[in-house]
């Protein structure tokens, strides 16, 4: 009751009423996820449910403060929700799957929900929600966290800019090359270790085929040194699982000194780089380091090597197979001595086991305490986006998002900055230039119609030219172009389509002031078989062209030539005015700022935003929230 009266001070009684009969999703439930649900909760919201995929781990338990030790393995999201029934006053649905699972969660599950709230890090899985929202209209509210930063962006989808409108950065890979044979940074040695190494050895996710790989080198030398090392691990495979703990050395003298010395027969590789020198200790002494935040020396870690393979040659015989894991110390200590060992021998710095395992484990610093913040913002900012707010403007474009601004320097007097939401960009292929339907196919269409029927069909009711193209966004595959029809006479039953397959179809035109159709994005919903449609119901949609114009600028033609007709320079007079792209400071640190949050890279600082490639890595997901992401 005190709750209930107090929320009904702040919001009135029908604004209260209306809070109990809302529905809204909890997309994750790690750092953010736990306050943001502890915080729907409190605000009394009819029924929740909450999605996530992942299991409690020892590393999560510092800052999710619904889980404790005797929850790790357990799954997050039935956790959190058997954490917070003691307080709750709302019908709560837990389920641990993958939110992109079409058959769990079609379109039209997305679409009973008045309310979405994004707790993720992980890129795909944001692009998707958001995508789901551009297609059912529901506003969706982003949020991300990295150590004293975070931020929050209500999306109304059609009228605000949406998660895809701003460019999102990708994680760092590097070519085969520079892992396997020219290591420069200690993150080099780090994925060499866990991701080719460890892999190979222990691991039933070894690396791709050696005859699949895109190498980065053309030296036909380099890359036949590189698969005949990948067959000689095989056998050194089976040497791990015999459990013979007495060819450990022929271990250490493979990797460390044969590999090596077969490295610097390539002389192409070192004409302008400084040679590596072979391990020169391969026999284990008794000084076995212990203290993780050191830096140990090169023979410490070929002790500590030894030590850790003895230890994992010892579980093979009870596990069929070990995968990495930064919190199991065996698997970390084995990663950690192997890419220092490598990096003495390519005299790059080592690391302490510490920092190698915030690189394998791509660690992002986590504050329990800005987690809380951006949890009660997105909550608190929920309320204009219900409209249960009457006492302000809920208008879209006058509802603030917001971010911290002070600990990334870009102001000294407050700690957050609460901008109005932007327009959406009018070049987002997510938000502005793509209509979305919902294209319902029964087993008879699915079974008798072709193609080209289909695409018929779809030219005579929405008007598209000659010249167009149709694509699987899921799969990112090419279907049919003018170009490319040799799929037209198949059977729609042939292209394996299912619930959940999006299908856009794009005009092609490219004379210069051509009117084209406006894309259109189909989600398929396939009807049970009971359900039978004989033809195919086409939806009604607004028939919403655009003028085609050159991707080439007035100043060149086709070729890359100039055709500019401006003034020469010294003709300008003092009327003439020159822009420059020059947006105003303020506002240009916001947009960066919230660049950066939403796609998990390094904050700005005040002296300089340049990133260190060695610090941008992702070498692994982490948790749901921690890293801001990231894909």
């Amino acid at each position: 009751m005190p709750r209930e009266s107090n929320l009904v001070k702040c919001i009135g009684e029908e604004s209260y009423q209306r809070v109990r009969n809302t529905k809204v999703l909890l997309v994750g439930a790690g750092g953010i996820g736990c306050e943001l649900l502890k915080d729907l909760i409190l605000l009394e919201f009819g029924e929740i449910h909450i999605v996530d995929l992942d299991t409690i781990d020892l590393s999560n338990l510092n800052r999710q403060f619904l889980f404790r030790q005797r929850d790790i393995k357990q799954p997050k999201s039935v956790t959190a929700v058997k954490a917070v029934q003691r307080f709750n006053n709302s019908n709560l649905i837990a389920h641990q799957s993958n939110i992109m699972d079409t058959d769990k969660f079609p379109l039209s599950w997305f679409d009973q929900f008045d309310i979405i709230y994004n707790a993720l890090d992980n890129l795909a899985a944001r692009r998707y929600v958001n995508k789901m929202c551009q297609f059912t209209g529901k506003p969706l509210i982003e949020s991300g966290t990295s150590g004293f930063d975070g931020y929050i962006q209500p999306i109304f989808p059609r009228d605000t800019e949406c998660f895809d409108c701003t460019t999102k950065e990708t994680p760092t890979t590097f070519p085969v090359c520079t892992i396997r044979s020219t290591p420069s940074q200690p993150i080099h040695c780090v994925v060499w270790a866990k991701n080719f190494l460890f892999g190979q050895l222990f691991s039933d996710s070894a690396e791709e085929s050696a005859d699949n790989q895109d190498f980065g080198t053309d030296d036909e030398q380099e890359i036949a040194r590189i698969k005949e090392e990948t067959n000689e691990l095989h056998a050194l495979q089976k040497l791990i699982k015999s459990g013979d703990t007495s060819r450990i050395p022929d271990i250490l003298k493979k990797l460390f000194v044969d590999d090596i010395n077969k490295l610097l027969k390539i002389e192409n590789l070192w004409k302008t780089r400084t040679k590596p020198d072979p391990l020169t200790v391969v026999h284990p002494t008794d000084d076995v380091p212990n203290d993780l935040a050191q830096v140990w020396t090169l023979q410490q870690n070929v002790n500590k090597f030894v030590e850790a393979t003895k230890k994992l040659m010892a579980r093979l015989k009870n596990e069929p197979f070990i995968e990495f894991d930064k919190d199991d110390e065996d698997t970390l200590l084995f990663v950690s001595c192997a890419a220092n060992i490598r990096s003495y021998i390519f005299h790059i710095p080592a690391k302490s086991v510490f920092d190698i395992k915030q690189m394998a484990g791509n660690i992002i610093p986590a504050i329990a305490t800005t987690n809380a913040i951006i949890a009660g913002l997105s909550s608190l900012v929920s309320l204009r986006v219900l409209n249960l707010l009457k006492t302000v403007s809920n208008k879209p474009l006058e509802i603030p998002m917001a971010f911290t601004a002070r600990a990334s320097n870009i102001t000294t007097n407050r700690y957050l900055s609460n901008p109005t939401l932007a327009p959406k960009n009018p070049n987002c292929a997510v938000s502005s230039n793509t209509q979305r339907a919902v294209l319902k196919l029964s087993k008879s269409v699915i079974s008798e119609m072709t193609l080209y029927e289909l695409n018929q069909k779809i030219i005579k009711k929405y008007g598209f030219s000659g010249e167009f193209s149709v694509l699987d966004t899921n799969s990112n595959s090419l279907i049919y172009d003018f170009d490319f029809d040799d799929l037209e006479g198949r059977k729609l039953s042939r292209f394996n389509f299912k619930t959940g397959t999006a299908l856009l179809y794009k005009d092609e035109e490219t004379e210069e002031g051509a009117e084209l159709r406006q894309s259109i994005e189909f989600y398929l919903e396939l009807l049970p078989d009971e359900e039978v449609i004989e033809d195919l119901e086409l939806p009604d949609l607004e028939r919403a062209t655009y003028i085609y114009h050159s991707p080439y600028s007035n100043d060149e033609d086709e070729d890359g030539e100039s055709i500019s007709d401006s003034k020469p320079e010294e003709d300008i007079q003092e009327t003439d005015i020159v822009i420059l792209d020059s947006p105003e400071p303020e506002k240009d640190d916001e947009n960066v700022l919230k660049r950066s949050l939403s796609n998990g890279s390094q904050l700005p600082h005040a002296k300089s935003t340049k990133l260190n490639p060695s610090e941008e890595v992702v070498v692994e997901d982490e948790d749901e929230e921690d890293l801001i992401l990231l894909d």
